[in-house]
């Protein structure tokens, strides 16, 4: 593949999945020109990557790989505390909370969401996407059966969160 194709296939790539890039920087940072900053280290890190991917896995989970470890690095590089999603009265269906653009509840869930730890935060990240637990678990390195086991104690923790910023 010439240079010309390579840079084209991976604008493509990059543009198809701009979602993903979007809501994992959303999570790691707080304003918006360190969300445009994060995006752009993603950006830069799925493109020195890409030479190396061969395809064995599905381009979103390398996607997501990149940039959630991107993002962990950008954290600890910034030291600034991290916000996320913000209603847990839907959380099972985010998509339809961000589609209806109710930005209080999302900034809700966001905030709540800042209180865990890095991996359970990457956790309810892919989850809150529709990632499958074989997903999440190839994504982060962990067992199925303890991806599982994480969501129902990350839930629990953001519902006690939420009754107490309500």
């Amino acid at each position: 593949m010439t240079n010309k194709l390579s840079k084209n296939y991976f604008v493509e790539i990059f543009e198809a999945n701009i979602g993903i890039i979007y809501k994992i920087s959303k999570a790691y940072t707080k304003t918006t020109a360190d969300r445009d900053d994060l995006i752009n280290d993603i950006a830069l890190e799925l493109w020195k990557a890409f030479p190396r991917f061969k395809g064995h896995a599905k381009i979103s989970t390398w996607i997501y790989r990149i940039a959630l470890n991107t993002s962990m690095n950008y954290k600890r590089r910034q030291k600034k505390e991290i916000s996320l999603f913000s209603d847990l009265k839907q959380i099972d269906n985010i998509s339809t909370l961000i589609d209806n653009e109710d930005n209080s509840n999302i900034d809700l869930l966001y905030n709540c969401i800042e209180d865990l730890d890095e991996i359970n935060k990457a956790i309810i990240i892919l989850y809150l996407d529709n990632n499958s637990h074989d997903e999440i678990s190839e994504i982060t390195g962990i067992s199925k059966t303890n991806v599982g086991t994480r969501i129902s104690r990350i839930k629990e923790q953001l519902r006690k969160s939420v009754n107490k910023k309500k």
